[in-house]
């Protein structure tokens, strides 16, 4: 059997316990709470997540030159159990970058009523 003795000549050090993996789990906690919230925009605001994408994809083309949004009626339809005729609306941003490439996006609405004439 072995038994552990403290030496005479020297004297016990207690070393503190280090705290620093706590703050790494934390930090580790709140980037996946920021990814799963990032996720979440994505099914809910499509338009808002692309503005972040395309932010992101400007840091590899040398950053963003300008930017150009339409909003525009792309057709109309007839909804059952609706009066007249529904709009849908389509918004493409082009996004034209540093380098000379650009971005296109295309979001589309569901139908929605209108006062516009569609023929």
């Amino acid at each position: 059997m072995v038994k552990s003795a403290p030496m005479r000549d020297h004297s016990i050090v207690i070393k503190p316990r280090r705290r620093g993996a706590n703050g790494l789990a934390l930090l580790l906690v709140l980037l996946l709470s920021a990814g799963v919230l990032a996720l979440g925009f994505s099914f809910f605001a499509p338009a808002k997540l692309s503005l972040l994408q395309e932010r992101a994809i400007g840091l590899l083309h040398g950053g963003i030159a300008g930017s150009e949004e339409r909003t525009f009626i792309d057709a109309c339809v007839s909804v059952p159990d609706a009066e007249g005729a529904q709009a849908v609306t389509r918004t493409v941003r082009t996004t034209n970058f540093q380098d000379g490439t650009s971005l296109s996006v295309s979001f589309s609405s569901p139908p929605t009523p209108t006062n516009s004439q569609c023929g």
